[in-house]
């Protein structure tokens, strides 16, 4: 009975110090957002669209900037851009080698013509 009395008291503790450490971090993680406007803003952002970018007249480094484009992507927009002309339209972009229709969908809300 002594046994299970012990660990009955340690696991109480163990509850104990989970709480009140996990509350501490909690405030510090809460203080070093506030200190940090632009974490905030960036969090408060990732549903909205970061960026619109021309696809007819952006660089590489303007591509990336969109999500769900990377630097292999931007260059292959670019590469199909230069060979076969400007893009008429967004849903031209499905042209490119790796742009389907989700990844349009994806990336239309952030791209124009």
């Amino acid at each position: 009975m002594l046994y299970r009395t012990e660990v009955k008291q340690a696991l109480g503790l163990v509850v104990l110090a989970t709480f009140f450490f996990g509350g501490l971090s909690m405030i510090a993680a809460e203080k070093a957002l506030a200190a940090e406007p632009k974490a905030v803003l960036q969090l408060q952002g990732q549903n909205q669209p970061a960026v619109m970018v021309n696809v007819n007249k952006a660089t590489t480094e303007e591509l990336i900037k969109v999500r769900g484009i990377g630097p292999v992507m931007a260059k292959r927009i670019i590469e199909y851009r230069e060979k076969n002309g400007a893009f008429k339209s967004i849903d031209d972009l499905t042209q490119v080698q790796g742009i389907g229709g989700n990844k349009l969908q994806k990336i239309k809300d952030q791209v124009t013509v």
